[in-house]
């Protein structure tokens, strides 16, 4: 999907924060050259991803690996969100039950969609 909407260039910049091996390796493979892709903690579904250097070095790219924010910057970032300069609700694909959410996890091993899935229905009472 990334390679169609950008022409075969790839994006600027990729972040995999799903915690599987395909998305992390997806992350790297839809990078443009000279391109970032960041880890966004670890990626601990199944099998360990396999990184593709030579495709990192004949693409030029950067990998940062990050673990996550400081507490104390979360104020910060809400304050972003509050006064709008943070438009979290463009970020959002697809708003899913709660059994919708698992299916959505467990696909994620298959494909990641463009935007963020987010439960907003927790009043699902059949059984998971």
């Amino acid at each position: 999907m990334v390679m169609k909407f950008t022409n075969g260039l790839g994006a600027d910049l990729t972040i995999d924060a799903a915690g599987f091996a395909s998305t992390c390796e997806n992350a790297v493979h839809t990078c443009r050259r000279g391109g970032r892709m960041i880890q966004v903690g670890l990626p601990i579904g199944g099998r360990p991803p396999q990184i593709p250097m030579g495709v990192v070095a004949g693409k030029e790219l950067e990998i940062i690996g990050s673990h996550g924010f400081a507490a104390s910057d979360l104020p910060n970032l809400l304050n972003f969100v509050r006064s709008g300069k943070l438009q979290v609700r463009k970020l959002v694909e697809n708003e899913v039950s709660l059994r919708e959410g698992v299916e959505a996890l467990m696909a994620m091993d298959k494909y990641s969609p463009l935007g963020i899935t987010v439960i907003t229905r927790f009043d699902d009472t059949s059984r998971l």
